[in-house]
């Protein structure tokens, strides 16, 4: 029986292998696509040069990144710009590392922030009081921990312009500092990509939607269409839900691949705070959807802990066959190096680059289901930029 047993649970593990083999070649065919999401290159006209962009930065607690990202904006090739810091209440001298870097430049202001209304999150309200105050056709709004390239945004505009877009986010290459956030931050890049492929993303008639909070470059008019931050003003993943609404509004938009035109800076500093930013990330997309969440996480549990567990078991199972082993070996493999080869495209958009962190995308995957499933239990908080969110509980369906 205890046999008979074991030849079940091995064919299962080989049946995760095989799904493993089924994500990997989806993975391939969606990387082969991704040479139609780059910026094409093609020269500015004089009407984008007189086109005024507005560049909103939302801070709060960034004083050791906001001078390096203000930096990369004031350098841009694209003059016509004004910039707009929000500094949102910060309690580690954000405001004062902004003025000081945007020190004599006539095209800059410092908002400090007003008191968080209720009902409101923190980035959606400096956001929405940055818009307030801009006067552009365009509007760009870019993280603090954000580094843009010298000419992201005369590139950016020129593409807009040319191919009829009203607007444009950047999937960001990635800053990353310190072992967790090398080995997670890799994976969820990856997880996004397969969840929500850039194909489907870009096509008008495509489900799925998504914009990148790094980047987003948008017209005015069309900001003003789809609601702006005040119609995301309780979403704690506000640019998905941005993404969404652009296509719910039939707002030409599209979402580009491109790591040389920004980098965004992801969470380092241990641990806690890789794991809350995974809870912040995964709060919104199934919280509403516990069954689906379910399925989610079950499915994780089997692809990224299953094959190990079943590993160790024949191997410290002295009358497992030498066939019947030598299957779970194989399986487990499959289960370690499929991951690792999704996620080397994604550390190759990083600039720490440190590919040696492939091999633990299995444990990666592990963390960000359990944080996942942490989620969908419900009532948990979480502490962001100095602010704690009670999250609500997860509805039925």
């Amino acid at each position: 029986m205890a046999d008979l047993l074991i030849s079940v649970l091995v064919s299962l593990d080989a049946l995760v292998g095989a799904g493993w083999i089924l994500v990997l070649f989806h993975n391939a065919r969606e990387l082969s696509t991704y040479r139609n999401f780059h910026l094409d290159e093609g020269p500015s006209t004089s009407d984008d040069e007189k086109m005024v962009v507005s560049v909103i930065v939302p801070a709060r607690n960034e004083a050791l990144m906001i001078g390096s990202c203000l930096t990369s904006i004031v350098e841009q090739t694209h003059r016509n710009l004004e910039i707009i810091v929000v500094d949102d209440q910060s309690t580690d001298g954000t405001a004062g590392a902004a003025t000081s870097t945007l020190k004599g430049d006539v095209r800059a202001t410092v908002v400090h922030g007003e008191e968080l209304p209720e009902g409101w999150l923190g980035k959606s309200w400096a956001c929405y009081q940055g818009f307030r105050v801009s006067r552009g056709e365009w509007l760009l709004f870019v993280d603090s921990d954000s580094v843009l390239a010298r000419g992201a945004v005369e590139r950016t505009l020129s593409y807009c312009q040319r191919r009829g877009k009203d607007a444009l986010s950047i999937f960001p290459g990635g800053r990353l500092n310190g072992f967790w956030a090398k080995m997670v931050w890799p994976f969820m890049a990856s997880l996004i990509r397969l969840l929500y492929p850039l194909r489907v993303i870009n096509d008008r008639k495509g489900r799925s939607a998504l914009a990148f909070g790094a980047f987003i470059l948008i017209k005015r008019k069309a900001y003003m269409r789809m609601g702006g931050h005040e119609a995301v003003r309780a979403d704690f993943v506000e640019d998905k839900r941005i993404g969404e609404l652009l296509k719910e509004k039939g707002i030409p938009f599209g979402v580009l691949l491109d790591g040389g035109v920004i980098t965004a800076g992801l969470a380092g500093g241990g641990l806690g705070a890789v794991w809350g930013s995974v809870k912040r990330i995964v709060s919104n997309p199934l919280r509403g959807r516990r069954a689906t969440g379910l399925e989610f996480v079950i499915s994780g549990l089997m692809l990224f802990v299953y094959p190990l567990l079943i590993l160790l078991l024949a191997l410290a199972t002295p009358t497992v066959g030498d066939i019947l082993r030598n299957l779970v070996v194989i399986a487990a493999s499959i289960s370690i190096l499929s991951p690792a080869a999704i996620v080397t495209y994604d550390i190759r958009n990083t600039t720490s680059r440190s590919y040696a962190f492939a091999i633990l995308a299995l444990a990666a995957g592990t963390i960000v289901v359990l944080g996942i499933l942490r989620q969908l239990i419900g009532g948990s908080s979480y502490n962001w930029r100095g602010r704690t969110y009670t999250l609500p509980p997860a509805r039925e369906g």
